[in-house]
């Protein structure tokens, strides 16, 4: 199985089509047994989408994506899991888990008792 990860430096790229990286995870029995990046600043929206078809990739873990190219992702028969938030080994680890959901913010700190989306109140 193949996973793409758009990256913006070690996080998820909070836009597919703006992403300068890509991380494609190959796994075998739910573990990683290699990966790749690859530069995505020369490959437009639509060579993103073919390529990532071309590769033999079965799930796409992203941020923010248009309907447009999660309809063409989906008609190429690949998962998108959309709106995810935070660094792309934490995203890897979730989904191997089994528990990445779309729209979930992975926040380290989350794991060691602060709960997710807690803001901070003046006063």
């Amino acid at each position: 199985m193949k996973v793409a990860i758009p990256i913006f430096g070690p996080r998820v790229s909070p836009r597919f089509d703006y992403a300068p990286g890509l991380l494609l995870f190959n796994l075998e029995d739910s573990k990683v047994v290699g990966s790749e990046k690859f530069s995505l600043q020369a490959w437009d929206r639509l060579q993103r989408l073919q390529k990532l078809q071309e590769l033999g990739v079965q799930t796409l873990i992203c941020g923010g994506i248009d309907g447009n190219s999660a309809q063409v992702l989906s008609d190429y028969g690949i998962q998108v899991i959309a709106w995810v938030a935070g660094e792309a080994d934490e995203a890897m680890r979730v989904f191997l888990e089994g528990k990445l959901r779309p729209g979930v913010e992975l926040c380290p700190r989350c794991r060691r008792g602060q709960r997710r989306g807690q803001r901070f109140r003046w006063g």
